[in-house]
């Protein structure tokens, strides 16, 4: 039904749980969907949170990125499920669905392209395969009155994500885009020249999935000249930097916030959290300068809090047996956006 999906499963879950007397945690009492379809599965479970991964680096790749991105699903899962399930975390309304796989994928352009241009080509070919696998079940998800928590990945998946959630919330009346909110060090706007990490929003919009768009703290040692010049010309895409937030000071984080919610207003919108918009944290385009991770949680908690938020999607961040703090990360990113969907933050 949902190609290159691999549903998660009970033996999945426990196989990772750290089992402690007098202590509960949250793999041991999440859903999963094992024993039926994942179709029934979203329409009858409790839970309100669907979390799922995407394993892939073809879209980072297909953008001369760094690959490592496939690896955060697994990194993020070994953490997550070792939470404590408390009045905090509300486990009863959490389900693990499992995650997209696309090694076959990447095999077959390994074997094809010989050249860094032929690989490049290959990569960008890929990604609408992966659009069409992640939008449907996206789509699923939210038709089915559920909230999406997507982990993992380059941020190519912000366009079938977008698009998913759009056509679902459409129904079968006229396709209304959706808004979005994207905490990253870069507005990820690039021409609609190939699909990659790179330009989802760009495609997301020019195809009518994304209506406002808001770019918040990125660097502007990154965004290209004749980008800035399509943003600013668009009333519909806005941004805040970095630097007129922390170096020139024009505005607090706080009141950076308040701006961004403000400008995509009360319709249903999406929060995307790009990892290299961390100072520190290991990704595709990891960089030394930016924010704190606990302002990032600030970003998810202020975000969260309003029932207009349709899903979180966290990516590009690259994790390894050798470097857990990456899926930990992740994890607290989660929970925060649980809690403060139930007013505990």
């Amino acid at each position: 039904m949902f190609p290159y999906f691999l549903p998660c499963k009970k033996s999945d879950i426990t196989a990772r749980v750290r089992v402690r007397s007098g202590e509960t945690k949250l793999g041991e009492l999440i859903k999963v969907p094992e024993g039926a379809s994942l179709i029934s599965f979203l329409q009858e479970t409790s839970a309100r949170f669907l979390v799922l991964g995407v394993a892939e680096d073809i879209g980072v790749l297909a953008n001369g990125g760094k690959a490592g991105t496939a690896g955060a699903w697994d990194s993020f899962l070994s953490s997550f499920l070792n939470v404590q399930a408390n009045d905090f975390t509300k486990a009863d309304t959490i389900a693990v669905l499992g995650h997209f796989s696309f090694d076959d994928l990447m095999q077959k352009i390994e074997k094809k392209a010989v050249s860094t241009e032929d690989r490049i080509e290959e990569y960008r070919k890929a990604v609408p395969i992966i659009d069409g696998a992640v939008s449907d079940l996206i789509q699923g998800i939210i038709a089915s009155g559920k909230t999406p928590i997507v982990v993992g990945g380059g941020h190519n998946n912000s366009y079938p994500i977008i698009k998913g959630t759009a056509l679902a919330l459409a129904g079968s009346g006229d396709l209304k885009g959706i808004n979005c909110i994207n905490l990253d060090a870069h507005i990820d706007y690039r021409l609609a020249e190939g699909r990659h990490s790179g330009n989802g929003f760009r495609y997301a919009k020019e195809e009518g999935y994304l209506m406002k768009y808001f770019a918040l703290g990125i660097h502007e040692n990154y965004i290209p000249k004749d980008i800035l010049k399509d943003v600013n010309e668009n009333t519909d895409v806005d941004f805040i930097t970095f630097e007129d937030i922390f170096l020139r000071q024009k505005r607090t984080w706080q009141q950076a916030l308040k701006d961004a919610g403000e400008f995509i207003g009360g319709e249903r919108y999406g929060i995307e959290l790009d990892l290299d918009s961390i100072a520190h944290v290991p990704a595709s385009a990891a960089t030394p300068c930016g924010i704190t991770s606990r302002e990032a949680l600030q970003y998810v908690a202020q975000m969260a809090r309003h029932f207009e938020a349709a899903y979180i999607h966290i990516c590009e961040g690259i994790a390894s047996n050798d470097n857990a703090l990456v899926g930990k990360l992740i994890s607290y990113l989660v929970t925060t956006f649980v809690k403060a969907y139930h007013n505990k933050i």
